[in-house]
């Protein structure tokens, strides 16, 4: 995945899609790398704020 589109699932990812909205979003990218992106994600916004959760519903 080039950095260019790593970037972008990480916005998506930050936007709070969870990741089954991710992987329908790029079908184009490895399923791999783009939960390794979202789990990355996941960690640093955990690391924010152990207690909030945000789920965002975009359909």
């Amino acid at each position: 995945m080039k950095e260019q589109d790593r970037r972008a699932v990480e916005g998506m990812a930050r936007s709070g899609m969870d990741l089954d909205i991710l992987l329908r979003c790029f079908p184009g990218f490895s399923p791999d790398e783009v939960t390794d992106v979202y789990q990355d994600i996941q960690l640093l916004l955990r690391g924010y704020d152990e207690k909030s959760t945000l789920k965002v519903n975009c359909s």
